[in-house]
């Protein structure tokens, strides 16, 4: 079962339930095509594809913020679904087209997705992947990079509805922003330094990519956190 919920003009949240409780987000563009971003785990690629078939999204390509699983383990089936064209940071590819084993977090945690990746494939390869590049617009989203918590992580600016797609570079729990545990990430201390690109931007939402969306009042909020923690 999923639902469209709608956040602002152009954004909705994808409502699937998955295991890594993963947030999905589609962006419209004024000619109706769609943008999805971040598929989520394997297993969500079924009620993504049943949503295109029956026309209530019309999808053009995907985005992705990371590599991680959580994120793009549907982006395999989605694409051969769909036939349409996947973007990733250029660093973050090959942990997704078979170049690379997938990229999983250090720690018991990452331990615990690898063993579950001996009964599942977890990131199925997925070819042909474009090259998402900082500044260059994607339908209606400009990619920041924000590299660490893996090595081409990308946040997504969607400037008209002032919405800031944060991936998992800045998470919210429902009260305070905060980023994700080091032993999720790649480089910690990188990923920290690396918030300064998100300095002075002009959003009202941020959008993340585990958590409650932060609708209203984001950019100040961001702007705070910032500052303590960049």
């Amino acid at each position: 079962m999923a639902d469209l919920l709608p956040l602002t003009p152009h954004v909705a949240a994808l409502s699937i339930m998955n295991a890594t409780r993963s947030n999905i987000y589609v962006v419209r563009d004024d000619e109706g095509g769609v943008t999805l971003v971040d598929p989520g785990p394997v297993g969500t690629g079924p009620f993504i594809l049943a949503l295109d078939r029956r026309g209530e999204v019309r999808l053009r390509r995907v985005v992705l913020t990371h590599a991680h699983p959580a994120h793009a383990g549907a982006l395999a089936r989605v694409v051969r679904g769909t036939g349409v064209p996947a973007f990733v940071a250029a660093e973050d590819a090959p942990y997704l087209d078979g170049r690379a084993d997938p990229l999983l977090p250090r720690g018991r945690r990452g331990q615990l997705i690898a063993a579950l990746g001996k009964v599942i494939e977890l990131c199925p390869p997925v070819y042909k992947l474009e090259a998402l590049a900082p500044g260059q617009t994607v339908g209606a989203l400009t990619p920041i990079a924000v590299p660490g918590h893996t090595p081409g992580h990308m946040c997504l600016l969607h400037r008209e509805d002032k919405v800031l797609l944060s991936g998992d570079a800045v998470l919210h729990d429902g009260e305070k922003l905060h980023l994700s545990p080091d032993e999720m990430s790649e480089d910690p201390a990188r990923a920290r330094a690396a918030l300064g690109a998100l300095r002075g931007l002009d959003i009202d939402h941020l959008l993340p990519g585990h958590g409650p969306p932060l609708i209203g009042g984001a950019g100040p909020k961001l702007e705070r956190f910032l500052a303590e923690v960049a």
